[in-house]
C-alpha cells in the first residue's frame, strides 16, 4: 500500500515529467517485484531453484537419449529453460498488470504503458541474475567461458524486446477479453514443446516439425546464448540484425495499437 501511495506522489509531481518517467517505472518495478513475493527471502530464493528443479526433472528423463551427443548437456538445458522461463513468466505477468493495478489504471492519467514496462523490468532483473549464475555453473562445469560471452547482453536485449512487444499486446487485449489468460497458459505449455530446450534440432530431421520450430524466435535467441557460452563462438549478425530490426517494428507497433485503445480502458476494467 506504501508503495501504492508513492505511485500516486510521484504522478502529482511535475518533476517526473522531466525525468520521462524513470522514477515512476523503479516504483512499479518494486510493486510488481514484491508482488511475485520476491521481496521475501523465501521468494527471492524459488525465482532461481524453480528453473533448477526444471532442469533436473529434463535432465534426468532426457540425457541418456536427447542429450547423449550434445556437450556439457546440463548447461544446454539450463539456458533454455532460463530463457523460456523468463519469456513466460513477463509476459503472464504483464498479460493481468492493467487489470491487477486497476487503480492506477482506471483514476490516474499518466501513460499506462509504464505499468507494462514496469511488470517486464520487474522480471528481467531475475532474469539477468539467472542468466549471470548459468554462467558461472558453467565455468565450474568445465564450460570454458570465452570473450565471446560478452556479447551475451545483445542476446538479452533482444529477448527483452520481445518479451516488450508480447506484453503490450498480451495486456491490452487482456482489457477486452478475460479468458485470454486460461487461452495463453494452454499456447505457453506448446510453445515449450516446440522451443529447443531439451532437444537438438537436429533431433526434428527435416519437415513440418522443423519449420514449426524455426518460426518460433525463442528457437534463435537460445541458440545465440549457446553459441556464446558453450561453444565460445561469435553469433552470426546477418540473422541478428534481422530479428532486432523485426522486434524493433513490432514494438512500434504494439505500442502503437496499445495507445490506440488506451482510452477504452478505464471503461472496460
Amino acid at each position: 500500500m506504501n508503495q501504492i501511495k508513492r505511485i500516486f506522489s510521484l504522478i502529482s509531481n511535475q518533476d517526473y515529467f522531466d525525468k520521462k518517467y524513470l522514477n515512476l517505472l523503479r516504483e512499479i518495478a518494486t510493486v510488481q517485484f514484491k508482488l511475485k513475493d520476491q521481496s521475501t527471502l523465501f521468494g527471492f530464493i524459488w525465482s532461481f531453484f524453480h528453473p533448477v528443479i526444471l532442469l533436473i526433472i529434463l535432465f534426468a528423463v532426457f540425457s541418456l537419449r536427447l542429450g547423449e551427443n550434445v556437450e556439457h548437456y546440463k548447461i544446454y538445458l539450463f539456458i533454455g529453460i532460463i530463457q523460456y522461463t523468463y519469456f513466460a513468466n513477463s509476459t503472464s505477468s504483464a498479460l493481468k498488470v492493467l487489470s491487477s493495478m486497476r487503480q492506477l489504471t482506471t483514476n490516474v492519467i499518466f501513460p499506462k504503458e509504464v505499468l507494462v514496462i514496469g511488470s517486464v523490468v520487474s522480471n528481467t532483473i531475475i532474469f539477468l541474475l539467472t542468466m549471470a549464475i548459468c554462467i558461472i555453473i558453467a565455468f565450474f562445469t568445465g564450460v570454458k567461458i570465452s570473450w565471446s560471452t560478452l556479447m551475451l547482453p545483445l542476446v538479452m536485449l533482444l529477448e527483452l524486446m520481445l518479451v516488450l512487444w508480447v506484453s503490450l499486446l498480451l495486456s491490452c487485449l487482456y482489457v477486452f477479453f478475460r479468458d485470454l489468460d486460461d487461452v495463453y497458459q494452454v499456447f505457453l505449455r506448446g510453445l515449450f514443446i516446440i522451443t529447443p530446450i531439451f532437444y537438438t534440432m537436429s533431433f526434428l530431421g527435416e519437415g513440418l516439425a522443423k519449420s514449426i520450430v524455426l518460426f518460433n524466435p525463442l528457437t534463435y535467441l537460445i541458440d545465440f546464448s549457446r553459441t556464446l557460452i558453450i561453444n565460445g563462438e561469435v553469433i552470426s549478425f546477418k540473422l541478428f540484425l534481422p530479428l532486432f530490426l523485426v522486434n524493433a517494428i513490432f514494438i512500434l507497433i504494439s505500442l502503437k495499437i496499445f495507445k490506440q485503445y488506451e482510452p477504452k480502458f478505464a471503461e472496460n476494467l
